[in-house]
């Protein structure tokens, strides 16, 4: 018996029981997730004890209006996001721009100097802080910046994960430190296409790190290690003793990122659930020798007249 669709999708005072499209986009390397909502350019109100009105939806909704958006089969439900309106692209149909907790950092702006923490920082912006890595900040100047400007500058400079839950609490600290849930997947079973999930060797990864530590004055101390032509990764380390640790703490990088496993993307049916930052175990029942357990860095959702699907990139192996 074949699965039905459901949804329930509330845009500021408005419910749609249907949609045309939804397409949902999560990232540890995105400061706000997205949502993308295609609905009719006019709907039906139906009050208690009042005839139905016929509206434009377009006039019904605006910028900064709370948005829910929950997805599943049969009745049994996942809420997939939780934000606010952010724009309106007036087409047919109807284009509603989301974006989760990240919205309400534009609409604050805040005035930093000299020596502060990470979780100063994030507590003078008016974060609610799920997760926060320590690390001192040395003249973290900021002069009345947007709240999503500064978040964006901690990522860039500090090489910093920075994203929201689907609460609207943040989180900060190095990539792949945060670990959720674990969600089972079995190659050719829960699994819909996997055509872009490749097996690599650890001999056969040509990468090179790039090590950069950072220290509670404000100074740098770069090394490079691995393959000169290989593909360059970045990634920050603190207060690291010298340049011969950073060295050693490299190597290490290394050897993690160099492994035998998967990478790419799977994709999948809405349930099992998934999330970045949760683990995804692979099973594969015919290479039982490839199994193992992967970061999840990203998942895209779509929803729609065709059907519904959720694509899952998965990163380092755990």
């Amino acid at each position: 018996m074949p699965y039905v669709l459901c949804s329930r999708i509330s845009i500021g005072g408005m419910s749609f029981g249907g949609v045309h499209d939804v397409q949902i986009e999560r990232s540890i390397y995105k400061l706000g997730a997205t949502a993308v909502v295609k609905v009719p350019v006019t709907a039906i109100l139906q009050y208690s004890g009042m005839p139905p009105t016929e509206i434009e939806t377009a006039k019904a909704i605006k910028a900064g209006d709370p948005v829910s958006i929950e997805l599943g089969y049969d009745g049994i439900y996942n809420l997939e996001f939780k934000g606010y309106v952010k724009q309106l692209n007036l087409k047919t149909p109807l284009e509603i721009v989301c974006e989760d907790a990240f919205y309400l950092t534009r609409k604050k702006s805040i005035t930093l100097s000299g020596k502060t923490t990470l979780q100063d920082v994030l507590k003078k912006s008016g974060l609610d802080i799920a997760y926060c890595t320590t690390l001192t900040l040395s003249q973290f100047q900021v002069d009345n910046r947007p709240v999503s400007w500064v978040l964006g500058k901690l990522q860039k400079d500090y090489g910093l994960s920075i994203f929201f839950d689907i609460n609207g609490k943040v989180y900060a600290s190095d990539p792949f430190k945060v670990v959720g849930d674990t969600v089972k997947y079995t190659l050719r079973k829960n699994v819909i296409k996997d055509d872009d999930l490749k097996y690599q060797l650890a001999e056969d990864v040509r990468l090179k790190i790039k090590a950069v530590c950072i220290y509670r004055d404000g100074t740098k101390v770069e090394a490079e290690i691995g393959a000169s032509d290989g593909t360059e990764k970045t990634i920050y380390f603190y207060d690291v003793q010298d340049k011969n640790e950073l060295i050693v703490l490299a190597n290490a990088a290394l050897k993690r990122h160099s492994y035998d496993g998967y990478s790419g993307r799977i994709e999948t049916f809405l349930f099992p659930f998934a999330a970045p930052a949760m683990l995804a175990e692979l099973r594969d029942e015919v290479y039982n020798m490839r199994d193992g357990r992967y970061y999840v860095e990203s998942v895209t959702v779509s929803y729609g007249r065709s059907g519904a699907r959720r694509t899952v990139e998965i990163g380092l192996k755990i």
